[in-house]
């Protein structure tokens, strides 16, 4: 048995909602299988598939109520509060899919097994189907699928082209639950969707610093004013282990800080992470160029084409980044299981929920009491 995969999916605008509008998630997907006896020529699936963002998608999200608000943020400077993060995410959601299967001397069982699982589907969504059993003109060795979502992702019509027939599901009904799962992005998992829509982001909550605003992990915002000096942003105060001889203070691990300050002018951030002996410096350029990255005093390229990885004593890898192609960074930490995100303008921290009641600083103590969020390091 043989199985291959490959699929081409961009990297979008994580932080600017317009950027994410008129970016192309245009993905490709392509697999071969093949499988048989010993000695005998196999039977052979090739799947070749194409998602896309329809006009009509962009229009309805461009025009929705949240939108709105995120735009007004905007106008003020504000690009990555929760509605803008939200909005910027459904920015680049495919909703238009068609996938080709090609097939060659598959054996009788599994095409059984193959009409069977159309005959189920059928039965229960038979308010919705219709066939041509009369004049479907469709290629031999050969199944086409496509897949159009409404605007909204509230229903799909679904057309399967057969050889021998063809069937079309209109309007078929979409779970919400569901959704995550089959309406894809080109930068998410179907699982880190889900948890989304389930958990409202809360398995890997986010705080940010943005022009002159700044939410912490547990969704309180304020407004700020930096200025020159450096702020703590993030800083990990680990609980103390009475059972252990040992003081957390003298694990590397554990010296994890993000700092912020305004650069050369109040829309422009700077921003430090101290990361075990590393102290990751990154500035703002212009355009979209990549943020200027000096890493214990060294400049670092951070490219759009490859990883740049920082590594620990024992060679294991401490940090990843790379640029986006409209000049964003993304800084990840595997250790930490931490992802921070910074466009010359704005820091975002993606944390896991291991770090609840254990930070400080301008992210709040991540404890789900927004009222204690200002306690200071």
């Amino acid at each position: 048995m043989y199985a291959a995969a490959e699929s081409s999916m961009p990297n979008v605008p994580h932080m600017n909602y317009m950027k994410a509008l008129n970016a192309d998630p245009t993905s490709y997907l392509n697999a071969a299988v093949a499988f048989g006896e010993k000695n005998a020529q196999p039977a052979t699936i090739q799947l070749k598939g194409k998602m896309q963002q329809s006009q009509s998608r962009r229009y309805y999200l461009d025009n929705y109520p949240l939108t709105q608000v995120c735009k007004h943020q905007m106008q003020q400077g504000n690009s990555v509060l929760y509605a803008c993060r939200n909005v910027t995410l459904q920015a680049n959601l495919l909703d238009q899919y068609r996938f080709s299967v090609n097939f060659e001397k598959i054996p009788a069982f599994w095409k059984n097994v193959t009409y069977k699982a159309y005959a189920a589907m059928r039965f229960a969504a038979y308010q919705y189907v219709s066939e041509d059993f009369i004049s479907p003109n469709n290629p031999p060795n050969q199944i086409e699928f496509n897949a159009n979502f409404a605007p909204d992702l509230r229903s799909v019509n679904l057309t399967m082209a057969a050889p021998l027939f063809t069937a079309q599901f209109k309007n078929l009904r979409l779970n919400r639950n569901i959704r995550p799962w089959v309406v894809m992005h080109p930068d998410y998992t179907p699982l880190q969707l889900a948890d989304k829509h389930f958990f409202k982001g809360q398995a890997f909550p986010s705080c940010v610093v943005d022009n002159s605003l700044a939410q912490t992990f547990d969704n309180k915002t304020y407004p700020i004013n930096l200025g020159k000096c450096w702020y703590t942003m993030f800083h990990y105060t680990p609980k103390e282990d009475p059972t252990s001889s040992e003081s957390s203070s003298e694990d590397d691990q554990d010296n994890f800080s993000v700092l912020v300050r305004d650069a050369s002018s109040p829309v422009e951030k700077e921003v430090i992470i101290v990361l075990g002996e590393y102290n990751i410096n990154m500035q703002p350029t212009s355009g979209d160029s990549p943020a200027k990255v000096v890493v214990n005093g060294q400049q670092t390229p951070v490219s759009k084409n490859h990883m740049t990885e920082l590594y620990d004593e024992n060679g294991n890898t401490l940090a990843q980044m790379y640029a986006l192609p409209d000049g964003e960074v993304r800084f990840y930490a595997p250790q930490q299981d931490t992802e921070i995100q910074f466009d010359g303008t704005a820091v975002k921290i993606n944390a896991q929920n291991s770090y609840r009641s254990e930070v400080l600083g301008l992210c709040g103590t991540f404890n789900t009491q927004p009222v204690d969020d200002f306690t200071t390091p």
